[in-house]
C-alpha cells in the first residue's frame, strides 16, 4: 500500500503543486460571490477539460493500444504545456506592474490558466489513472487482499497529492508573494522539457553526447528531486508566513479588533505550519516511502534453449503457459542480448527485447499477471507486445513452426547496441 501510495502520489504532485500556486493568480472582476463565480469558473473548467482529457486517452491506451501513440500525444501537448506556462507567468508579471484596471489583459490571464490547469493534468493524470488500469486483476474473482491494500494506497495518493496542492493554494493566496507562482511552474516546464529531449533522442530525431545521455539518466532516475524542490519552495514560503503571523499585533483599538487579529495570526501561522509538516511528510513519502515500500525487482534467470542452424530454437510447449520467459544470447563481441516471449492468445506470442526505445535495456518483469517495466513502473497491455511504440518491447523477427519458436541469430547479433 505503501509504495502504491507513493509512486501515485510522486506521479501527481508536482502537477498539484504547480496548479496550487497560479490559481491565486485568477483575476477576479467584481467583488464578493460574482467574484468567486468566475474564478470558480476558470478552475472548474480547466480540472474537467484537463480529467476528461486524461480519462479518455487511458480508455483509448487501454482498449485500442495501437490506435494513439503516445509519443505523438506527447510531442503535441509537451511544448503547449511549457508555452503556456512561460504565457502565464509573463501575464502574472505585466498585471502586477499595473496599477489600473485592465480586463483585456485579465481575460486573458483567465482563457490562459484554464488552459494551463487543463494541459498540466493532462500530462499527468494518463499516467496515474494507468495504474488504476494495472491494480485491477484480470476475471471477475474476488480481489485478493493486495489488490485491496493497493487500490487503498492508490486513492490516497490521489488525496495526499491533491491536499498538498490545496495547501499550495492557501499558503500562496495568504502570502500573495509571486516567486512561487515563477519558481514551480518553471521546475513542471523544465520535466516537460526534458521528457521532449528524452522522446526526440528515443526516436534517434536527436544524438546526444554521453555526457549528456548520462545527465538525461540522472534526471530519470531520480524524477523524484522536482516535486521535491518545488516543496523546498513552499518551506521556505512557509516559514516566511509563520514569521510574518508571528509579528502580527496582537491587539487593537477594541475587544473585537484585538480578537480579529490575534485570530489572523493564528490563521497565518495555522496554515503555515500545516502546510511546513505536509510538505515534509511528502518528500518524505515519495522518497522513504517508496524505497520501503518496493524491494528492488530482480529479473527472473534466462531460460535455455538451442541453437540450430544459426537459430535460437525454443520448444513451443515450455512456453505455452502465459506467463514471461526471458533468454539470452551473448553475441560475438561479449555482448549479452536478452529478448522475452510470453503467450499471448492461442497461438499467438509476443517477442521482443527484453529493452524499449525510452527507458533502455533496464528490462520487464511479471506481477500478478501484468508485464511491467522494471525503470518507469509501467504495465504493458500483453496484447500490444511484439508491437513497437511506447514502453513496448522493442519487436525482433521470430517464426513459429513445428512446434518451436525461433529467432534467427542475426537478428540478436543486430541488437547488441541496445544492451552494449
Amino acid at each position: 500500500m505503501i509504495e502504491q501510495m507513493g509512486q501515485t502520489t510522486l506521479v501527481l504532485l508536482l502537477s498539484t503543486l504547480a496548479l496550487g500556486v497560479i490559481i491565486p493568480a485568477i483575476p477576479a472582476s467584481g467583488r464578493g460571490r460574482s467574484a468567486r463565480r468566475l474564478q470558480r469558473w476558470v478552475i472548474g473548467s480547466g480540472f474537467l477539460v484537463g480529467l476528461f482529457a486524461s480519462f479518455l486517452l487511458t480508455v483509448v491506451n487501454t482498449y485500442a493500444p495501437k490506435a494513439v501513440n503516445r509519443q505523438t500525444v506527447a510531442l503535441w501537448s509537451l511544448p503547449v504545456a511549457i508555452g503556456l506556462a512561460i504565457a502565464v507567468v509573463v501575464l502574472v508579471l505585466l498585471k502586477a506592474r499595473r496599477t489600473e484596471q485592465t480586463p483585456l489583459l485579465d481575460a486573458s490571464l483567465r482563457l490562459l490558466i484554464a488552459s494551463y490547469i487543463a494541459f498540466v493534468l493532462f500530462r499527468s493524470t494518463p499516467t496515474a489513472m494507468a495504474q488504476a488500469v494495472m491494480l485491477v486483476p484480470a476475471g471477475n474473482g474476488t480481489p485478493s487482499t493486495q489488490t485491496v491494500l493497493a487500490v487503498t494506497g492508490y486513492v490516497l495518493g490521489w488525496v495526499v497529492a491533491a491536499f498538498l496542492g490545496v495547501l499550495a493554494w492557501k499558503l500562496t493566496s495568504l502570502a500573495r508573494r509571486r516567486w512561487p507562482m515563477i519558481l514551480i511552474p518553471a521546475v513542471l516546464a523544465f520535466t516537460h522539457a526534458l521528457l521532449i529531449v528524452r522522446i526526440l533522442q528515443a526516436q534517434r530525431i536527436i544524438e546526444m553526447s554521453n555526457s549528456a545521455f548520462k545527465v538525461l539518466s540522472w534526471f530519470i532516475n531520480h524524477e523524484a528531486v522536482f516535486p521535491i524542490a518545488a516543496m523546498c519552495v513552499l518551506l521556505v514560503l512557509a516559514a516566511l508566513t509563520w514569521v510574518e503571523g508571528k509579528g502580527m499585533p496582537k491587539s487593537g483599538a477594541n475587544l473585537a479588533e484585538g480578537r480579529l487579529n490575534r485570530a489572523r495570526a493564528r490563521l497565518w501561522k495555522t496554515i503555515a505550519g500545516t502546510a511546513a509538516g505536509g510538505y515534509l511528510c511528502g518528500a518524505l513519502l515519495i522518497t522513504v516511502g517508496v524505497v520501503v515500500g518496493s524491494a528492488e525487482v530482480e529479473l527472473s534467470e534466462p531460460e535455455s534453449y538451442s541453437v540450430v542452424a544459426d537459430q535460437a530454437v525454443i520448444d513451443i510447449s515450455a512456453i505455452s503457459d502465459g506467463h514471461l520467459h526471458r533468454f539470452a544470447y551473448t553475441t560475438k563481441s561479449g555482448v549479452e542480448v536478452r529478448f522475452i516471449v510470453i503467450q499471448k492468445a492461442g497461438s499467438s506470442f509476443g517477442v521482443g527485447l527484453d529493452a524499449c526505445e525510452i527507458c533502455g535495456p533496464s528490462g520487464y518483469y511479471e506481477k500478478d499477471g501484468k508485464i511491467i517495466c522494471k525503470l518507469c513502473e509501467v504495465a504493458m497491455n500483453i496484447a500490444t507486445i511484439g508491437f513497437k511504440g511506447g514502453c513496448n518491447p522493442i519487436p525482433i523477427e521470430y517464426t513459429v513452426a513445428n512446434g518451436t519458436l525461433t529467432v534467427p541469430l542475426s537478428v540478436l547479433e543486430a541488437s547488441e547496441g541496445v544492451f552494449a
